[in-house]
């Protein structure tokens, strides 16, 4: 059975296999919707150019101007021709300065219909939709805690946990609601009994995303007053260093980019990073030499 029809739909089954693979770097990981999203923009941001108000008063600017210049022409080459001209180099700078352009990235509805015809037929495996592991135990805790990370959405937690990132960093992975319950108590007591403990805070580009450190600071979930935080969530400023956000989003938009925009890979290597001393995600990524998600950008 078929999901999806090329005709009404734009992309066959086959095409969105592709997609959900290159997503999951040849099923090699989970991921979610804005990773599968972001896999989809890259290469497809929206270019659109339209006159501003400005601009199209500068056209009437001319116009006028013009008609100025005609009536001079024929009755006073005076005072009203040089006005008749004034007038409308002015209207021509005005239009120069009012074509906007504008920059958006791909439109998510293709996306979204797609998933929504896919999974009303057959499952994505490796597709996380909603967090699953409130109930997880310390199974998802590394036999060695070097670090805390604390991530924005629980979502997030999955993503990490379920490919592995806390044994590969050696790190208790929560979420700032206390996601899972069970690793948040593991995550407290590791506070009580260590000074040393690093702890960073992964979060989305977003204002909500920005503020999450003064969130943590005030917490009732976990006691981190007046511990040393370092902040590694994605920031606009770190949006345009990396490659697959750069591709995927304009530089108008990089305030509203989630951490999951980028590949699982390029997040690890980003953790991996600031594990070892990047003082930012994107700092972290091109630490480490081993990403194959930018490696196969770059060669491309």
């Amino acid at each position: 059975m078929t999901a999806l029809d090329p005709q009404i739909d734009g992309a066959s089954d086959e095409e969105f296999r592709a997609l959900c693979a290159r997503a999951s770097e040849d099923d090699r990981y989970d991921f979610t919707e804005n990773q599968l999203f972001a896999r989809y923009a890259r290469g497809r941001v929206v270019v659109t150019r339209y006159i501003s108000r400005r601009g199209k008063f500068g056209l009437v600017m001319i116009v006028v101007g013009l008609a100025i210049w005609v009536y001079a022409l024929k009755v006073d080459w005076g005072i009203t021709l040089v006005t008749g001209i004034a007038i409308t180099l002015g209207g021509v700078a005005q239009v120069g300065t009012g074509v906007v352009t504008r920059r958006d990235p791909a439109a998510r509805e293709p996306v979204t219909r797609w998933l929504g015809k896919w999974l009303g037929v057959e499952a994505e495996p490796r597709l996380l939709r909603a967090p699953s592991l409130a109930h997880a135990g310390l199974e998802y805790a590394p036999p060695r805690v070097n670090a805390l990370v604390i991530v924005e959405r629980d979502l997030l937690v999955d993503l990490l946990l379920k490919n592995g990132a806390h044994e590969q960093l050696n790190a208790l992975i929560v979420s700032e609601n206390g996601y899972p319950a069970a690793l948040n108590a593991e995550a407290q007591r590791q506070l009580d009994e260590r000074s040393d403990l690093k702890i960073i805070a992964l979060h989305d580009a977003t204002e909500a995303g920005i503020q999450m450190l003064s969130r943590l600071e005030t917490s009732k979930r976990l006691t981190l007053t007046e511990r040393a935080i370092v902040d590694v969530g994605l920031f606009a400023a770190d949006a345009g260093q990396l490659e697959e956000i750069a591709a995927a989003y304009p530089a108008s938009h990089f305030t509203q980019v989630p951490v999951d925009a980028l590949s699982f890979s390029t997040l690890l290597a980003g953790l991996k990073g600031v594990l070892r001393g990047a003082i930012t995600l994107a700092g972290g990524v091109y630490a480490d030499e081993d990403v194959p998600s930018l490696n196969t950008e770059r060669a491309a």
